[in-house]
């Protein structure tokens, strides 16, 4: 499962939300809830040259002055997320306790909502080398 969402995801993300990323050098699945309506969360690793491709990309905003609108943005997602588990909320939360999305004002982010309600949440952390992408499809 884990070969198939890294191979796929770029694609996903072009078509989903109409953005490239460059292949990353290890994605950690922290869930993935298949379905017609499935919901993700992942953190792709990357090399700097990756990150300094993502960097291009002219779909960021930078986090400074932001963090506020970021951070709220992010605990909803979560609080959605075990809304929608109710049985499996306490998972949710360790999950995302020992896999926090971590930025500083120098990190880059994106949002984007369709018409139906899916949502993306992509976080890029140049220091870390890190993209974390919250996705939820209705």
């Amino acid at each position: 499962m884990q070969k198939i969402v890294e191979e796929s995801q770029g694609k996903a993300w072009r078509h989903n939300w109409g953005f490239d990323a460059p292949k990353a050098e290890k994605v950690a699945t922290i869930f993935y809830n298949a379905g017609r309506d499935p919901d993700l969360y992942l953190i792709s690793e990357y090399s700097e040259k990756g990150i300094q491709a993502l960097r291009q990309l002219t779909i960021w905003t930078k986090v400074e002055g932001t963090a506020a609108f970021l951070s709220t943005s992010i605990a909803s997602y979560e609080r959605q997320i075990q809304d929608l588990y109710d049985e499996d909320a306490e998972h949710y939360q360790q999950l995302f306790k020992d896999h926090p999305v971590t930025f500083t004002k120098d990190s880059l982010y994106f949002t984007q909502r369709k018409e139906d309600g899916s949502y993306i949440i992509a976080v890029l952390n140049p220091d870390e080398r890190k993209l974390y992408t919250l996705e939820m499809f209705f």
